[in-house]
């Protein structure tokens, strides 16, 4: 009788959504892990349900000289994760697929019962498909990672190319300049095509493999030396260095140019627009350098003339939305119904979630906020944030944040100057804001020469010296109290929106 046997035998149908996803052993760390997914839409287990649950799988294994470590993890029928998910595939078991299948060639449709994934694709590759019998270990890796079942589809187009080229490609970015430079792939420097989705250079904060940018060059320069170590010793060796700015941001880049390209590299001129790929390193001088690998002249598509005032980056994680819909009442009710500290301040109610608990090392990786005037909660800030470390299994288990979720967000160098924009003259308020939230505004606030000096109320300090009859006084007892409904606790926009309505119902009149 195998392991899942046992535990159906034990727990009967108690846990039937409960999926058993892996075991791993390791004897450097003595430590054996093992991962539960279930679906969802279920209820979270209690902490009571994973203690029987560990308890029999202690008694079951015997792990006397293991350290036994047992995850229970939802599982997220979202659109980016089942892509993230397609491509992972690719790339640890077929990587010929990852150069030929982009983003745009694969489709989704979540139905109640099963995931529909359609995939456009030449014949070759249809055919590599075919004899590799892709689509069967696809559906069952996905299934095992998604707990559901997947149609997977091949749609064949006769008239698909299998090569991603560079040639008479126009890159859009946010560059001021309008000049157009016609599309010269520089032969053979590039290496193999760059598939043209730059990003930005203000995005780059940490060092990063694997980029793909686009921008302006200056500073171009030539500079030699020689080899001293391998077959090639006392040989003279040439590099290139100048600065690429897209208009947003700029960074400094270096090419180690092979002897036959030196011409090419020559040939290039100040303000030329180019398409380059590499490695973000810390360089010599402590700064971040770009370790260019392939590059090509390109084009930037032109656009209307406007001032980079008329037309900022949008980052999509970074939501500000008008509320207009969520007044509390017209300016009448709202003089009756709250006392003046609600009346006379424009007041930002925010909650944050982070990577743990210590506010001098751990990171922001939610922001979600309130604007409220004259009683009248009237504007909604929220985003996820991209840390520089992994989301501890731990906290992705209370909040339900994954590293899937945050890898597109923006960094917190964006973040923290939005919000500081979306909270100048305001009052800032949060439930235990003085205690937690203010540290990590105010550090991160600091690193950005932003001084986050607004006055401060505190919802637990304020519900401390109410007249509720609570012992505790944390965000989910206070609310119950109020008779305030806080859905999905652990995510900052609920929290915020929850702390603003606790705010005014503790300052009515």
């Amino acid at each position: 009788m195998d392991f899942i046997q046992e535990f159906n035998i034990k727990f009967g149908n108690k846990y039937p959504n409960l999926h058993l996803k892996n075991v791993s052993v390791s004897t450097k760390e003595n430590l054996c892990t093992i991962t539960f997914l279930y679906p969802s839409q279920d209820e979270n287990l209690t902490d009571e349900e994973k203690d029987e649950i560990i308890s029999f799988i202690q008694d079951k294994l015997q792990l006397e000289q293991f350290k036994l470590k047992v995850k229970f993890m939802k599982v997220y029928l979202e659109e980016k994760l089942l892509r993230k998910a397609v491509f992972q595939i690719f790339e640890d078991k077929f990587k010929l697929l990852k150069t030929y299948i982009e983003d745009k060639d694969v489709s989704f449709k979540i139905n109640n019962i099963d995931i529909e994934i359609v995939i456009n694709v030449s014949p070759r590759i249809a055919e590599f498909f075919n004899s590799n019998k892709v689509i069967a270990y696809m559906a069952k890796e996905l299934k095992n990672n998604f707990l559901v079942d997947f149609v997977i589809t091949l749609n064949v187009c006769e008239n698909k190319i299998d090569e991603v080229e560079i040639e008479n490609v126009e890159i859009k970015t946010s560059a001021r300049k309008t000049q157009r430079y016609d599309v010269i792939v520089i032969k053979d420097v590039i290496g193999s095509n760059i598939p043209p989705k730059p990003e930005y250079l203000s995005y780059i904060v940490t060092p990063k493999p694997s980029v793909i940018v686009a921008g302006y060059i200056s500073n171009l320069a030539r500079k030699d030396f020689v080899i001293k170590k391998g077959a090639r010793v006392g040989q003279q060796k040439a590099y290139f260095t100048f600065t690429l700015c897209d208009g947003k941001g700029k960074i400094d880049c270096i090419y180690f140019c092979p002897h036959k390209h030196e011409k090419d590299m020559e040939a290039l001129e100040e303000n030329m627009y180019l398409l380059l790929h590499g490695d973000v390193r810390v360089g010599l001088s402590n700064k971040l350098v770009l370790y260019i690998d392939k590059l090509a002249l390109a084009s930037e598509t032109e656009q209307q003339s406007a001032s980079e005032e008329e037309k900022p980056i949008v980052y999509k994680n970074i939501e500000i939305e008008k509320l207009g819909a969520l007044e509390q009442d017209n300016m009448f009710g709202s003089m009756e119904k709250f006392n003046g500290k609600i009346l006379n301040n424009a007041i930002v109610v925010f909650d944050i979630e982070t990577t743990g608990l210590n506010s001098d090392i751990d990171q922001i990786i939610e922001l979600g906020a309130v604007k409220i005037e004259r009683g009248n909660i009237i504007e909604r800030f929220s985003t996820f944030v991209k840390p520089t470390i992994e989301i501890p299994y731990e906290v992705s288990e209370l909040t339900h944040i994954t590293n899937e979720m945050v890898e597109d967000a923006p960094p917190i160098e964006v973040v923290i100057k939005k919000f500081y924009e979306f909270t100048r003259n305001t009052v800032l308020c949060g439930h235990n804001v003085i205690g937690f939230d203010i540290k990590f505004i105010k550090r991160f606030g600091n690193l950005q020469g932003l001084d986050f000096d607004n006055d401060l109320i505190d919802t637990m300090n304020e519900a401390r010296v109410s007249r509720l009859k609570i012992s505790r006084f944390n965000l989910g007892t206070v609310t119950k109290a109020l008779g305030i409904e806080l859905k999905g606790a652990h995510r900052a926009w609920n929290d915020a929106f929850a702390t603003a309505q606790v705010l005014l119902k503790l300052n009515e009149i």
